[in-house]
C-alpha cells in the first residue's frame, strides 16, 4: 500500500476570487458551506482529517460513508454539511390527507473528489478522471452526496445554483492533478463569473 494514506494528509485548498471570467476547461461546482476534510475509509482513525489535522465527525455518518463506499479502502475530499435540511415535500397519510413532514436537520457528507482507493494513488489523476472514478466508487444517499459540477454554460448554471442558496461555486481545471494541503489556481472560489470576452 502507498505510504501517502497517513493522517498528515490535507486538502487541497482553493484560491478565492471576487470575480472571474468563464474559462475554458473548467469545470463549475457548488461551495458546500461546513467543513472541509478528507475522509479515510477503511483506514485506522483518525476517519476524517481537516486543513488542521484530525476533526471529530459523527461516527454514525462515518459508518454510512463507510457502507456506500464499494471498495476497502478509500480516500474521499469534501465537506461535513452540518443542519442540513431536505425540501419539505407534500405527504398524504392513509386517510388522503396531505401534510409536509419536518425533518430534522443533520450532518451529511457532500463528497467531490476522490485520492486513493484500495492502496492506489489518484493524485497524479487529471480531475474529470478522479471525478468518474468518485462516481464509481461512492453511492449517494440520504447522508452522502456526490457533489454535481457541470462543464459548459458556468454563468447561467451559477445562477440557478444561487437560487437554490449556494453563494459562492468553486472553478476547477478539469485536468489539475492533486495537490494534498496547498493552493494554487487550479482550484478557485469565485462569487460572480462573467462571460467570455466580457470585463
Amino acid at each position: 500500500m502507498n505510504t501517502f494514506v497517513g493522517a498528515e494528509l490535507a486538502p487541497q485548498r482553493a484560491r478565492f476570487a471576487r470575480e472571474r471570467t468563464e474559462p475554458a476547461g473548467h469545470i463549475l461546482e457548488p461551495e458546500w458551506s461546513g467543513e472541509r476534510v478528507l475522509v479515510r475509509v477503511g483506514h485506522p482513525e483518525p476517519h476524517f482529517v481537516g486543513y488542521g489535522g484530525p476533526v471529530e465527525g459523527p461516527r454514525e455518518l462515518y459508518d454510512a460513508i463507510s457502507s456506500e463506499a464499494m471498495c476497502g479502502t478509500a480516500i474521499l475530499d469534501g465537506v461535513l454539511v452540518t443542519d442540513f435540511e431536505e425540501e419539505h415535500e407534500l405527504e398524504v397519510d392513509p386517510e388522503g390527507n396531505a401534510f409536509v413532514r419536518q425533518a430534522s436537520p443533520r450532518t451529511i457528507f457532500a463528497a467531490f473528489d476522490l485520492i486513493e482507493v484500495d492502496g492506489e494513488s489518484f493524485l497524479g489523476v487529471p480531475l474529470l478522471e478522479r471525478k468518474r472514478h468518485l462516481e464509481g466508487v461512492l453511492r449517494p444517499s440520504r447522508n452522502v452526496r456526490l457533489t454535481a459540477y457541470r462543464s459548459r454554460d458556468l454563468r447561467s448554471w451559477r445562477e440557478t445554483l444561487q437560487e437554490q442558496g449556494f453563494r459562492r461555486v468553486v472553478l476547477k481545471d478539469q485536468n489539475s492533478t492533486y495537490s494534498p494541503g496547498s493552493s494554487n489556481e487550479s482550484w478557485v472560489v469565485v462569487e460572480k463569473i462573467r462571460e467570455a470576452g466580457r470585463r
